[in-house]
């Protein structure tokens, strides 16, 4: 028998049900969807503050100048980053970003240096020293004395490395090099005769001045690197470096600066004063 009252509740009962169903179905995917929203927020949040270690590198190498020689105590800066040489030129700075960064060098006697390197993960190492390496702001002289034995031997050698840079933008001429020994006995003098002269000025590719005194013309940002040849027997106490030199007008005028430096002959069996 057809009842129209209970049809009417069944129906007001069948609304009632869908409308809880919808509801309780929008707050479901609303719950989810802002669930979505914060696992896509939390990587950008976490890019924003600190970086992954793949988006990071590490920087270490040791400065050196345009000859090979270790700069310590020179100042590093990559970023906002900062770092200090040791007494071997060594560094490192940690947590820089990968990519493309500006490495600027400040030391005390040498002009400021910035090297472009490119960061990847992990540890890097770019090198500085010869090509990169920092240019003296002033005439710069390095003089290195070693020798290939420990003992007191006939095959005990003395070897020895003049080096010379002119970093500025005028020629400058070399009128001495002269190297004594502990006793005082010139061992090494590379303008003492015509015969050396000749040969120095052909070895190095250097142009050759006669007057008013022989000299050597080192060009504007020239570097020179004279190797003595080895003597058998030196004896041990330091050696001494003389080395006059002076600039076109003075060079005419007769008139040179000098130089005296003093190094103790140490072992180096691989015969590189530049390598630790």
């Amino acid at each position: 028998m057809y009842d129209p009252g209970f049809w009417r509740k069944f129906r007001r009962l069948g609304w009632i049900t869908l409308t809880l169903c919808l509801g309780v179905g929008y707050l479901v995917i609303s719950a989810y969807t802002m669930g979505l929203g914060v696992v896509r927020l939390s990587p950008t949040s976490t890019v924003s503050g600190f970086l992954p270690p793949s988006d990071r590198g590490v920087i270490e190498s040791v400065v050196c100048d345009v000859l090979g020689n270790v700069v310590p105590l020179a100042r590093v800066e990559i970023l906002d980053a900062k770092a200090i040489t040791d007494q071997e030129g060594r560094f490192r700075i940690e947590n820089v970003p990968t990519g493309l960064v500006d490495l600027r060098i400040k030391a005390k006697g040498f002009q400021d240096a910035t090297i472009r390197i490119l960061v990847e993960p992990g540890t890097n190492y770019p090198r500085i020293n010869h090509d990169t390496g920092l240019w003296p702001t002033d005439f710069y002289i390095r003089f290195h004395i070693f020798t290939n034995s420990l003992e007191d031997a006939d095959t005990r050698l003395l070897f020895g490395l003049v080096e010379i840079v002119n970093p500025g933008k005028e020629a400058l001429l070399v009128s001495r090099i002269e190297v004594k020994d502990p006793k005082g006995q010139v061992v090494y003098d590379l303008l003492e005769s015509e015969e050396i002269l000749n040969h120095i000025t052909q070895t190095y590719n250097l142009q050759l001045v006669l007057e008013p005194v022989p000299s050597y013309l080192v060009p504007p940002q020239g570097i020179v690197v004279f190797e003595l040849d080895a003597i058998p027997d030196p004896p041990r106490g330091k050696f001494h470096l003389w080395l006059a030199y002076a600039s076109v007008a003075d060079h005419e005028r007769g008139r040179f600066q000098a130089v005296h430096l003093a190094d103790e002959m140490d072992y180096d069996p691989d015969l590189n004063p530049h390598t630790p």
